[in-house]
C-alpha cells in the first residue's frame, strides 16, 4: 500500500509491527534515524496497550526532552486512536488535551516535558514510559521517573536518534533484557537512495 503521511498505520515497515506487538512488559530500545518511524511506532503502540491491554488505573507517559517532541507524538496517537477507536476516547470534561488522551476503561496516555531533571513530573504512577529523544536527555531525568515504574511493575520504551557513545541512552543499548530495534536512514523505504547519496556527499561520516 502506498504510503500516507495522514495514516501511517496503513503501510506500517515489518519492524514497526515488531515493536507495536512486543509485551507491553518488555522494555524496548530504538535506535533510529531521522524520519525512519520511530515516533510514529511509538504513538500507535501507546494506544494499543491503554485499548487493549492495560486495566483502569495503568496509564502511559510520552516524556520528551521539550514539549513540541511530546506533542508531535501525542497528536499521532490521538489521530490513530480517533480513526481506530473513536468510541473509547472520552469525551466532554475529559475530552482529549494538549497533555492527555484518556479512554473509557480507565487508561490514559500522559505526554509532558522532561526539562533538564524531570523533576516536575514525580507523583504519577506509570504502566509504560515513552521515552522520545532519549540520547539527549540527563540522568537526573532517569532517576526522578523509574520509580514511577515500580508499584505496578512497569516497563520503559526509550527511542531515539544517536548522539555519542555516553550517558543513560548509551547504556541502555549495552543492557541485554532491552528488546533492541535498530533503523537507519538507509533501512526506511520512505528515503530515496538520492536523497541520502546527497545527503552523504554535504555531510560528514559521524554527520550522517
Amino acid at each position: 500500500m502506498e504510503y500516507n503521511i495522514n495514516r501511517p498505520w496503513e503501510s506500517l515497515d515489518p519492524w514497526q509491527k515488531e515493536y507495536i506487538e512486543t509485551p507491553a512488559e518488555i522494555d524496548c530500545f530504538l535506535l533510529n534515524g531521522r524520519q525512519t518511524g520511530k515516533t510514529t511506532g511509538m504513538a500507535i503502540k501507546s494506544v494499543e496497550l491503554c485499548v487493549k491491554h492495560f486495566k483502569e488505573g495503568e496509564n502511559v507517559l510520552i516524556a520528551s526532552i521539550t514539549e513540541k517532541q511530546g506533542f508531535i507524538m501525542l497528536a499521532r496517537a490521538l489521530a490513530y486512536a480517533s480513526e481506530k477507536y473513536p468510541k473509547w476516547i472520552k469525551k466532554g470534561r475529559d475530552k482529549p488535551t494538549m497533555h492527555k488522551i484518556s479512554f473509557t476503561n480507565g487508561t490514559n496516555i500522559y505526554c509532558y516535558a522532561a526539562g533538564e531533571t524531570g523533576e516536575g513530573l514525580r507523583g504519577l504512577t506509570i504502566k509504560k514510559l515513552m521515552v522520545d529523544e532519549g540520547s539527549r536527555m540527563s540522568r537526573e531525568f532517569f532517576i526522578a521517573v523509574l520509580p514511577m515504574l515500580s508499584v505496578i511493575h512497569g516497563s520503559m520504551d526509550i527511542g531515539s536518534t544517536p548522539c555519542g557513545k555516553e550517558g543513560f541512552f548509551y547504556e541502555c543499548s549495552k543492557d541485554e533484557h532491552f528488546k533492541k530495534f535498530y533503523v537507519s536512514a538507509e533501512d526506511c523505504p520512505r528515503h530515496s537512495k538520492e536523497f541520502l547519496e546527497n545527503q552523504k556527499k554535504q555531510m560528514s561520516r559521524l554527520e550522517y
